[in-house]
Formats: structure tokens, C-alpha cells, sequence
């Protein structure tokens, strides 16, 4: 029987890494990763097309292409589409990828919040990011209106600038989303990842039901991707970042703009990295500590309490 492996997410948790050294590698499986599971139009549209211009025959072609193959597509964004989208389509994702590929095996690899938010923003700075790290999050409503966005109401999500919203992270009704639905969902932690690479190769090995020896390899011999900017190198594209409109003005500009761009994250990028305000932290932990001991209660087979730290669950060990 040919299997059909799905992964989804999060974000910041080492996906192009696997994707490149581990996924593609599989033997005797065909491997999708962001070009067809996130660009192609029919993944697009899967991800982002209204129901009432979304038609699953788009998919005709490549359910025809996989057909008798074993097959793995993996996009971080099947979890849903944070920035301006305030994870709206993450249902809608889910759902659709049912549609399509009922039996399939989900795999999903969580990180911290605290962490993972901190290490998005050291990527998304690379790009046109200029707000500083503890702006970076919309607290839903605390104190700002919408007044921040374009109106003047009062705004729980904004949808016009590019914030990270926090209802996203909450991974218990992400998981929930898609245990409802499929019968094969594996939930692992970029933590052991990091801490005991073995043991999570292991159980990587058995989501694939392949020799784990040739997943232990592909994760051992390879370096880490995308490690994000440091703190320093941080501020100082934040204050590049302003010039981004300037920038798409002439080709000229753009060649500046990039030149300088270039010789920021040429430099050594082995020091402290954008961290949260001591403040920022203790707010974000509050909020995430409940969130974290009902995803433990209610999944203890995810072993959370083996990284209590990370997860804010120091008082229950």
C-alpha cells in the first residue's frame, strides 16, 4: 500500500534543514517540498483561494502524478498563514489537505513560543522588518486600537501590518485541528531535536517506517540552516528596513539598498540573537503557561515535561 506523508509545520523548527538533508533523501519516497507544496497554483489555492473560487480538479494532475508512489509534501505553512492572516486559513488548509488525502500520515515538529517567535523575527528582519523585537507581537488588544491599523475601533486582530499574532501558537487546537481528521498524526519537539538528535531520529525513522540508521546520517553529517541574525546585525537592518519603499523606486536604489543589505549579513553571525525584553518574556510566558500545561495534560505522550523549562512548566516537575 503507498503512503502519503504530510508535514505541516511549525515554522522555525528546523524545516529547511530536514527538507534539504533528511526529506529529499528518503528512499523510495517522492519528496515535495516548498516549490510544489507552497508555489504551485494548486497548493496555492489550497492554501489561500476562497471556497467560492477554490476547486478541488485542480488537483487532477498531480493526484494522477503521485499515483502508486509513495510521496511526502511538506510546507511549514499548512499550519496557517500568521502575517496579515492571523492564522485564518488554517482550518480551511486542513480540511482541504483531508479532501485530497484522507489516509494521510501528518507529521508535525513544535518549539517553544518564546523561542520559536524570537527566531522568526530574526528571519522576517532579513527581509523588510522594522519594528523592533517586543513590537513585533500584537498582544490582542492590550492597549492598542485600530486606530494602529487603519480605523478606530478598537481591533483583536490586526490585518493591515505585518504582526505576529499569539492565537496561532497555541498548538493544542492545531493539533486538535487535525487529530479530529486524520487517524495518523505525530506530534515531535525541536527541543529533543537539538538536545538527544538520536532519539529524535529514531522516532522520525518509525513515522517513515525506514531504517533509522540512513534518517540518523542524513541529521548527524549536516549543519544547521537559517540560523537567523544576530542581535546587533538586527538593528541595523531594522534601520535599513526603512529605506524598503525607497529601495523599489529604481534599479539604482535597489542596488544600493541590497549592497548594503549584503555587507550587514556577510558579518559573523555567532553572537547573542534577538531576544525579548525581560518584561516582553514574563508577559508571553503568562500567557503561554496555561495554554502549555492543557497541551501536557491532554498529550502527555509529547514528553513536555522533559523540556519544562522551555515549555514553562517548571512547577509541575
Amino acid at each position: 500500500m503507498n503512503e502519503t506523508y504530510i508535514h505541516i509545520g511549525m515554522p522555525r523548527t528546523a524545516t529547511t534543514f530536514f527538507q534539504k538533508h533528511v526529506f529529499s533523501n528518503l528512499s523510495n519516497i517522492s519528496f515535495y517540498g516548498t516549490e510544489t507544496a507552497y508555489y504551485s497554483e494548486p497548493f496555492n489555492k489550497l492554501q489561500y483561494a476562497d471556497d467560492s473560487f477554490y476547486d478541488v480538479a485542480v488537483f487532477n494532475d498531480f493526484l494522477k502524478s503521485i499515483n502508486n508512489k509513495n510521496c511526502l509534501i511538506s510546507n511549514e505553512y499548512f499550519c496557517g498563514q500568521s502575517t496579515y492572516f492571523n492564522f485564518v486559513n488554517r482550518t480551511t488548509i486542513a480540511n482541504r489537505l483531508y479532501e485530497l488525502f484522507p489516509k494521510a500520515n501528518i507529521l508535525l515538529v513544535l518549539r517553544n513560543q518564546i523561542d520559536l517567535l524570537q527566531s522568526l523575527y530574526a528571519i522576517n528582519v532579513q527581509w523588510k522588518e522594522t519594528k523592533k523585537i517586543d513590537e513585533f507581537i500584537w498582544m490582542n488588544n492590550s492597549g492598542k486600537t485600530k486606530r494602529d491599523s487603519g480605523g478606530a475601533a478598537p481591533a483583536y486582530f490586526n490585518t493591515s501590518e505585518a504582526y505576529e499574532t499569539l492565537d496561532g501558537y497555541d498548538y493544542n487546537s492545531l493539533i486538535k485541528t487535525y487529530k479530529e481528521k486524520f487517524e495518523n498524526v505525530t506530534v515531535l519537539l525541536f527541543e529533543e531535536f537539538i538536545s538527544s538528535p538520536t532519539s529524535f531520529s529514531e522516532k522520525l525513522a518509525t513515522f517513515f517506517n525506514l531504517d533509522k540508521e540512513l534518517v540518523i546520517k542524513s541529521i548527524s553529517e549536516n549543519k544547521a540552516i537559517n540560523e537567523g541574525v544576530t542581535r546587533v546585525q538586527a538593528e541595523k537592518l531594522i534601520k535599513l528596513n526603512r529605506f524598503y519603499e525607497w529601495s523599489e523606486a529604481t534599479a539604482f536604489n535597489k542596488k544600493i539598498y541590497n549592497k548594503f543589505k549584503r555587507s550587514i549579513l556577510q558579518n559573523n553571525r555567532n553572537g547573542d540573537k534577538p531576544r525579548f525584553s525581560n518584561e516582553k518574556i514574563a508577559e508571553l510566558k503568562n500567557y503561554f503557561k496555561p495554554l502549555n500545561e492543557k497541551l501536557n495534560n491532554d498529550y502527555p505522550e509529547l514528553g513536555l515535561l522533559h523540556y519544562a523549562d522551555n515549555y514553562y512548566l517548571e512547577d509541575l516537575v
